[in-house]
């Protein structure tokens, strides 16, 4: 009884986007100490994301071949640093986010976001295309379709 309590609570626990808590370490030696501040010394909510966005489009690959595992630990910071970094290369992996149902609706609104950030005709499409899967993907789809500043600010520091 108490296990089948605890594997309930843990589902519960979840969190957003599976709460994977392993750290894909992607792109070899030399994005290894990008990848160990994001994972373990950024501490700060708004600077997370920051180490992946200062290296920019060279990490892409890597990033990308992070992300797609649905059990990365920081996930969703990923994916939106790849809306910063701006490199259409992260595409095919946000468009499989978005359009997977068995996503967390989160993990799906953070893909949609980051297409917006890259191209922004590309994700005012799938913004209509989606908005009625889900609630927050509606809010989300209402603030691209008013074109809302925020999606486009950078993080607060």
């Amino acid at each position: 009884m108490q296990l089948r309590w605890c594997l309930a609570l843990l589902g519960m626990l979840g969190g957003a986007c599976m709460a994977g808590e392993v750290e894909y370490r992607t792109g070899g030696p030399r994005f290894a100490k990008v990848w160990q501040v994001f994972y373990v010394e950024a501490d700060h909510e708004s600077e997370i994301d920051d180490p992946l966005i200062a290296a920019g489009a060279a990490m892409t690959p890597a990033i990308v071949e992070a992300v797609a595992h649905r059990d990365m630990k920081r996930r969703r910071y990923a994916l939106g640093a790849l809306g910063f970094i701006q490199d259409r290369r992260a595409l095919p992996v946000l468009e499989r986010i978005l359009k997977n149902q068995g996503e967390s609706v989160y993990c799906r609104g953070d893909a949609l976001h980051a297409i917006y950030q890259i191209d922004r005709a590309l994700g005012t499409r799938y913004a209509r295309q989606f908005a009625r899967d889900d609630p927050y993907l509606t809010r989300l789809a209402t603030d691209i379709n008013k074109r809302a500043a925020w999606l486009l600010a950078p993080t607060d520091d």
